[in-house]
Parts: structure tokens; sequence; C-alpha cells
């Protein structure tokens, strides 16, 4: 039997994308090499994570030359302060957040502009059957009212759902990237998310 719409969503978690090769470095130990002065690995680390980073900073603010001075910026300051990094283990959670921290930096006047990401046409994306690799169990039908669903989210919401099912990130990460105060304030936040999306698609 096909899956409903939220048993997709709930189904997500373990089904969620990770850039993964049988060669695939562990995050600590190439971060690791890269703040010990290896060239190899901050140039992996670049060309593994530009296009993500992309995408998120296009979702974040819309425009396609702040995102990619903010993302040349954040590879200039990493190779500069090398030394003084701390460790890592998970590359794509620190990556994101620098370039959320540079692009609200960038804009101007962003305190004012900051409630650009609380109007409704802040913070949009649709999911792909790329990103949830199920596209056996969701049809184009399915899927096309799912991201009608997902586009009557508020943008914390749909930041929200993007940061948890599409970049695979914990409670306590998307709580620091959103700024939220506590990890059960942003369950709370998921739990609302998701009961809209069961209700509008029912």
């Amino acid at each position: 039997m096909p899956l409903s719409h939220f048993n997709v969503l709930k189904q997500f978690p373990a089904e969620r994308i990770k850039a993964r090769s049988v060669d695939k470095i562990p995050d600590a130990t190439l971060w690791d090499q890269f703040r010990n002065g290896s060239d190899a690995a901050f140039i992996e680390i670049y060309e593994q994570y530009f296009d993500r980073l992309f995408a998120y900073g296009m979702r974040l603010i819309g425009d396609e030359s702040l995102t990619k001075d903010g993302i040349q910026e954040v590879f200039f300051d990493l190779k500069n302060l090398r030394k003084k990094l701390g460790p890592t283990d998970h590359i794509r959670f620190y990556l994101l957040k620098c370039l959320k921290r540079k692009l609200f930096r960038q804009r101007s006047g962003w305190e004012q502009r900051r409630a650009d990401l609380l109007d409704k046409e802040g913070f949009g994306f649709e999911l792909s059957h790329e990103q949830i690799l199920i596209d056996q169990q969701l049809d184009t039908e399915k899927m096309e009212e799912l991201n009608r669903a997902i586009a009557e989210l508020s943008p914390r919401k749909k930041e929200i759902i993007y940061y948890f099912f599409y970049e695979d990130l914990s409670y306590a990460e998307i709580r620091e990237l959103m700024g939220m105060d506590s990890d059960h304030t942003t369950r709370n936040l998921m739990y609302k998310a998701l009961a809209f999306l069961r209700k509008t698609l029912r």
C-alpha cells in the first residue's frame, strides 16, 4: 500500500540524503587535514559543498551575486584562519552556519530586513524525488500536493522542515542555526509544521 503523505514525511529521517561515496573521508579526518595545512583537503571541502551552500544561500536571501560572494568569503576566511579553527565532525553544518552569518551581515540594514524571513515569501524550497529517494512510493501528483502544502507554511516552518529533512541536521544544530531558545522550542516548531502539513494534505 502506498504511504500517505504524512507517513512519507515521518519516514524522511531514515531516508534523508547523505552525500556518500565508498571512499568518502570522514568529516573529522578531512577537517583535520585541512586545519593542518592540506590544500587538497581544502579543495575537496570546497568542491563537495559549494553547490549545496549556493542552494542554501539562495533560499535564504534570493540574491545570486550576494550568495556567491558570501560563499567565497566563507572559504577565504576558512583558509586564512584554519590554524585557529577547532575540530568538527559535521562540516556541512559548520559551513551552513558560517554562510548564514556571513549573508546576514552582508545585507545592508539586516536587522530591519530580517523581517523578510518572516513574510510569506521567505525561504522557498520544494522537495524532489532525488531529495527523498522514495520515488517508487510517491507519484508526481502526490509530490505536487506535498510541495503545494509546503508552500503554504510560514518561512520559519519551511526553514525547519528544510534543515531537518533535507540537510539532515539535529534539533540542537537547527536550534543554533535558527537562533531558537531551546531544543524543546525547536521540536515544538517542527511539530507545528508537520501538523499543518498533515491537516492541509487531508
